[in-house]
């Protein structure tokens, strides 16, 4: 078999780690970004003198022989003496902080007797309903969250909150979105309040993290590509991906405002499907394109705000689940690595949620700003506004797939069309609609390289491994 020539379409964690992994094996490849670095939404910027992640990422350690291969293999493009992490998790609820995973007890206590009551009659009353007459089917997120927590339990913990990240009523959100937001059931809460190892599927508290930010991974497999001479072109946009009868001969990008084109036998591509079906030439059907329309992302603001304080908390993430909060979440990126922050300061990023087509996406930098600042200033940390030395405001634009009830419905259609196509495969978040985490991307980048390495492009053999893995991912697995 001859050694296929491929285009990588993205330089995130997927599309690099496919990269880093075919030019391991052999295979001459040229990756496509067209950002100004590589690492795509796990990348590490500089704001101002502070390097900083695009919204924080840590790399999950799964307690899982595949998940141990993995580390093994990249552990070394992590730089000197990765730092090996403890999840440190917070929630904010009705002004008093929880640990994250939940721990039942803990709300119960934390909570006024009447709603602790009201929690524990409420989940008791689902457990039965659900024994009598067990549903033949959870369609939305509502659903689900009643169902497995409760009312009271899933209003205050997820409902609420999710509603805001995703903008929709959770009545209108797939039940498929409770593997990202809650990835538990109370069965699991209980297990781990009495001190009983829960799934480890559903849980993972080890992260690895380089000690100058997530950047130092890609980076490390971007060098390891061109030193086995294999190009990265940055600042270098897909614009037609042209067939030859059903298999694409060439990609046409855009660069420094001049186009230009690659022969290949092959694509990865790691775009947002409704971009990467509108590239293709000759176009897929019209039904495949239409579906594609439908599928829709949500868009993230990014809040960096700089403190002159050496440390606001002893966590990675909080959580702000009341409703008084228009913001998602907060990062401070010192207790990640602390080599990334001067020692008398530190770094906040606020996230906020929102669409592209409402007011908000197009507020100024001084709007948002206000909003997480007074988001921050009701957080209970004694925040004031004298404390802040700087603040800059950044976006993703496609941050999450959204699961809109029988999203399904749209996605399968647009993958199976794009995987008509035998030399065009998709992976990663945005080539999946799937929301996975950064080692998923990592593992799936690997797999394909693998894939194609071992026996060339089988696009109808990799969409039928992929949409298996997405069901597993899609049950919390």
């Amino acid at each position: 078999m001859a050694v296929p020539k491929v285009v990588v379409l993205g330089a995130g964690p997927a599309g690099m780690s496919a990269a880093w992994r075919l030019s391991e094996r052999g295979c001459p490849v040229t990756v496509l970004e067209r950002d100004t670095a590589v690492g795509g939404m796990g990348k590490t910027i500089a704001v101002g003198r502070y390097a900083v992640d695009y919204g924080p990422h840590t790399f999950h350690i799964r307690e899982t022989a595949e998940s141990r291969a993995i580390h093994e293999a990249i552990r070394p493009l992590f730089g000197e003496s990765p730092l090996v992490l403890t999840r440190g998790t917070r929630v904010l609820l009705r002004g008093k902080e929880y640990v994250y995973p939940l721990e039942m007890l803990q709300v119960l206590t934390g909570v006024s007797p009447l709603l602790s009551a009201r929690i524990v009659f409420d989940y008791l009353a689902a457990t039965l309903k659900s024994t009598i007459a067990p549903p033949k089917k959870e369609d939305s997120f509502e659903e689900w969250g009643v169902r497995n927590l409760g009312r009271t339990l899933y209003e205050l913990c997820f409902g609420n909150y999710s509603a805001r990240v995703w903008g929709l009523p959770t009545s209108q959100i797939s039940s498929k979105q409770a593997q990202r937001v809650a990835k538990l059931n109370l069965k699991n809460i209980v297990l781990r309040t009495l001190g009983i190892k829960a799934d480890p599927a559903t849980y993972f508290t080890k992260y690895m993290y380089p000690r100058q930010g997530i950047s130092v991974l890609y980076e490390n497999m971007a060098a390891a590509v061109r030193g086995k001479g294999n190009c990265i072109l940055l600042e270098s946009k897909a614009v037609r991906l042209e067939r030859e009868g059903d298999r694409i001969a060439r990609v046409v990008f855009e660069r420094n405002g001049h186009e230009d084109a690659i022969e290949c036998d092959g694509v990865l591509s790691t775009l947002p499907l409704g971009y990467l079906v509108e590239t293709l030439e000759p176009a897929l059907p019209d039904s495949v394109v239409e579906h594609a329309r439908r599928l829709r992302y949500r868009s993230l603001k990014l809040i960096y705000i700089m403190l002159k304080r050496p440390r606001l908390t002893d966590y990675h993430w909080v959580y702000l689940l009341d409703d008084h909060f228009r913001v998602n979440r907060m990062s401070e990126q010192k207790n990640v690595s602390p080599h990334m922050v001067p020692p008398d300061r530190t770094i906040l990023c606020i996230e906020l949620s929102c669409w592209r087509d409402e007011p908000m996406w197009k507020a100024s930098d001084e709007e948002i700003y206000r909003i997480a600042l007074n988001d921050l200033m009701q957080m209970g940390y004694g925040v004031a506004e004298h404390e802040v030395e700087d603040y800059h405001v950044t976006d993703i634009p496609t941050a999450y797939p959204v699961y809109e009830l029988n999203f399904e419905n749209h996605l399968i259609p647009v993958l199976e069309g794009v995987h008509r196509v035998p030399n065009l495969l998709t992976l990663g978040r945005h080539g999946l609609f799937l929301n996975n985490s950064m080692d998923d991307n990592v593992m799936l980048g690997m797999k394909v390289a693998d894939a194609i390495a071992d026996g060339g492009f089988n696009s109808r053999a990799w969409l039928s491994e992929m949409l298996g893995f997405m069901n597993l991912r899609f049950a919390g697995k």
